[in-house]
């Protein structure tokens, strides 16, 4: 039964993919934006189509009938995509059918490639396990879901959600965490054909299905298209297909083309502060080649009409549209000093790194010396075969486009936030651009260096699939129903056990009011709760809260009942509330000894850790 509810989900995802194309594919056509090539057209409708729909599903969450209104937008998408249904259906089976026209190495790699895309798709089914995802990715769409569309300052990562988080919305609000999680595998699909798309004006279809295959077993990829639970796989779709989109400013000089660019470099910065950088780039790219100050302005009219909403709502919410990194000068007097400067050490906005440093990002050989690990590595073929681009680069339009964007946005996220996972929405294009160097290797008679580079994409090759069995195997376990979802989660989802304890002690009191939590991963707690790690909670200012007096004052404002220690308080709160316990204003009514995770549960340590509940006594 769970290997049929998971390919019941990725089903489900595969149609709402044709919905999305066959809408989008109605739009370009009636802009007359229809591309040459048929699969360049496939991908331009999808990100047209998931961009319509995201337009439509930001107003649908300020409703009160959430769920009624996902499935209207999703209704109301086919029937306006619906007599382009079968013409988009037709390509894509065309699509599938030539894969599989062209030599036994070309065979091989296309089913290698539908192998590994099933076998992330299904990885992807598991329980929700990632921690980001656990934290704020779905939580804050869950809560949405529950509570309404308002701020939420206690869970203030929930301000860096943006458009491509209405696709985790949609999928919780249909009743499904998996179909949320598969509309998020999706953009990784659809990011694999466009490196393919990007490869192929450049070199051979061989070349285009290893770097495809190559994109989607880097681990930083399949860490995220399986079980990161985050969108920054849509990131990646949409700067692959803007370049596609943009080098074609000369065949399709019409208005429409602007604002079409325009369309995916705001769905770029829409999604994710950083993709604010690569938006630029592009219209750096843009104006370089459509040389138009009336196309440029069309062009930053679609990026507004497909991106501003997320900045539009925290603005309007905090003041500050990229919340909270300009409050300090924007409105001072808001200013949480403790959690402004958590946010700039876990985003490395706060660094400052060398000149040669910054160097490194566009090459992919920067390292994230604060957030380390296997499931972070991107690989170092961009390094090794970055010397090739000169064997292939010409002065095109399709070149300049894609070199402008990578590198320029490249240097941006070095310069802004120095962290170097920050730059995987670009791995596509830098594959694609290596991949055509060293492709020209043959046509050079230089046999030593061809077989060299073909030694070190198989070996790549081999690292990541080993890799991907490896990371994945416990996920695949589950999602094809040979592991149990409740041993699953006990194994594998961080905190889970204290959740599973706080949810069962909780449930049987009586209802009313709220619980602060301190644990970061609270997607499955199922109580009304507030999150109080200050270093994440613009509403727990250390400063503010520095005697058991104001922090009684604190629980009768928000309505807090219980508070729940796992195992200690926050060192920067930790003294008042302590003093709480001691005169009895705080008091434990229930204990337990959990095992959990030490450190990241990638490591696989455990450890045994006690959660207290304690109910506030006025």
């Amino acid at each position: 039964m769970a290997l049929l509810a998971s390919l019941a989900a990725l089903l489900a995802v595969g149609l709402f993919a044709l919905i999305a194309a066959a809408l989008g594919h109605r739009i370009l056509r009636l802009s007359s934006l229809e591309s040459v090539s048929e699969a360049e057209n496939l991908l331009c409708s999808a990100a047209v189509g998931v961009i319509c729909i995201g337009l439509l599903l930001f107003p649908i969450q300020m409703l009160g009938h959430i769920r009624t209104g996902v499935i209207a937008v999703i209704v109301l998408s086919l029937l306006l995509g619906l007599g382009n249904f079968m013409t988009v259906l037709e390509k894509v089976l065309r699509l599938l059918r030539n894969c599989f026209l062209g030599s036994r190495l070309e065979n091989f790699l296309a089913i290698a490639t539908l192998a590994v895309l099933l076998t992330e798709g299904l990885a992807a089914m598991a329980p929700l396990a990632g921690s980001d995802a656990l934290h704020y990715h779905f939580t804050a769409p869950r809560l949405i879901l529950l509570l309404g569309f308002h701020p939420n300052f206690f869970l203030s990562t929930s301000f860096l959600t943006g458009q491509s988080h209405l696709l985790i919305l949609a999928g919780l609000a249909l009743g499904s965490s998996q179909l949320a999680m598969g509309l998020l595998f999706l953009g990784g699909v659809l990011a694999a054909v466009a490196c393919a798309c990007l490869v192929r004006r450049w070199a051979s279809r061989q070349w285009a299905l290893t770097a495809a295959l190559t994109f989607l077993l880097t681990p930083v990829t399949f860490w995220q298209i399986s079980s990161a639970g985050a969108p920054d796989m849509w990131m990646a779709f949409f700067v692959t297909v803007g370049v596609l989109v943009i080098s074609q400013s000369k065949n399709l000089p019409h208005a429409s083309h602007a604002v079409l660019s325009g369309a995916l470099a705001g769905a770029l910065a829409g999604a994710k502060y950083t993709g604010c950088i690569i938006a630029a780039s592009m219209a750096v790219a843009y104006v370089w080649e459509s040389r138009s100050i009336r196309k440029l302005l069309l062009f930053f009219l679609g990026s507004l009409i497909s991106g501003v909403w997320p900045y539009a709502r925290n603005f309007a919410w905090t003041g500050d549209p990229v919340f909270p990194f300009l409050l300090r000068h924007l409105s001072p007097g808001k200013l949480n000093a403790f959690a402004l400067a958590s946010y700039l050490a876990e985003t490395g906005a706060g660094q400052h790194l060398s000149f040669w440093q910054i160097l490194k990002f566009p090459l992919f050989a920067a390292i994230d010396t604060q957030h380390p690990g296997f499931w972070q590595f991107l690989g170092p073929l961009v390094l090794c075969f970055a010397p090739l681009l000169i064997l292939a680069v010409r002065n095109t339009t399709a070149w300049r486009v894609a070199l402008t964007v990578w590198i320029l946005s490249a240097l941006g996220i070095g310069v802004s936030s120095g962290m170097s996972r920050y730059v995987f929405p670009l791995l596509p294009c830098a594959l694609a651009g290596v991949f055509a160097g060293v492709s020209h290797l043959a046509t050079r008679g230089w046999r030593a260096a061809k077989y060299i580079s073909a030694a070190t994409i198989s070996g790549f090759l081999l690292f990541g699939a080993a890799g991907l069995l490896f990371y994945d195997r416990a996920a695949l376990l589950v999602a094809g129903g040979f592991t149990s979802q409740d041993e699953y989660m006990r194994e594998h989802v961080p905190e889970y056990e204290k959740t599973e304890f706080v949810n069962r002690v909780l449930s049987e009191k009586e209802a009313g009011g709220k619980t602060l939590v301190f644990m970061r991963h609270v997607f499955y707690l199922r109580v009304p709760f507030l999150y109080g790690d200050p270093s994440a909670s613009w509403a727990v200012d250390p400063s503010e809260l520095q005697t058991p007096e104001e922090w009684q004052a604190f629980f009768q404002a928000h309505d807090i009942r219980w508070v729940v220690r796992s195992p200690e308080y926050p060192e920067a709160i930790a003294a008042p509330l302590k003093q709480l316990e001691t005169s009895g204003q705080l008091s434990p009514i229930a204990r337990s000894e959990i095992s959990d995770f030490q450190g990241s549960r990638v490591y696989g340590q455990r450890q045994t850790v006690a959660v207290t509940i304690l109910q506030v006594n006025h």
